[in-house]
């Protein structure tokens, strides 16, 4: 089974076979988005990557997410 493991700005909220949900979380305040993101699992070796810009901060986040 795929696992999706957060390396930066993200929290896995849930994970369900191919798919995941996570949390957007600011690596310079902390603060953790409360909606959730819906997405496919990376495959092993590949990685998932998004950007956000905290609302508590106003940081510049990247996301990334290793696949299992």
């Amino acid at each position: 089974m795929k696992k999706g493991v957060p390396i930066q700005g993200a929290v896995i909220a849930n994970q369900n076979g191919s798919q995941m949900s996570y949390n957007n979380k600011c690596e310079k305040c902390g603060d953790t988005n409360r909606s959730a993101h819906t997405v496919s699992v990376p495959s092993k070796g590949n990685k998932y990557t998004n950007n956000f810009k905290c609302f508590k901060c106003g940081n510049q986040q990247r996301v990334e997410i290793k696949g299992e």
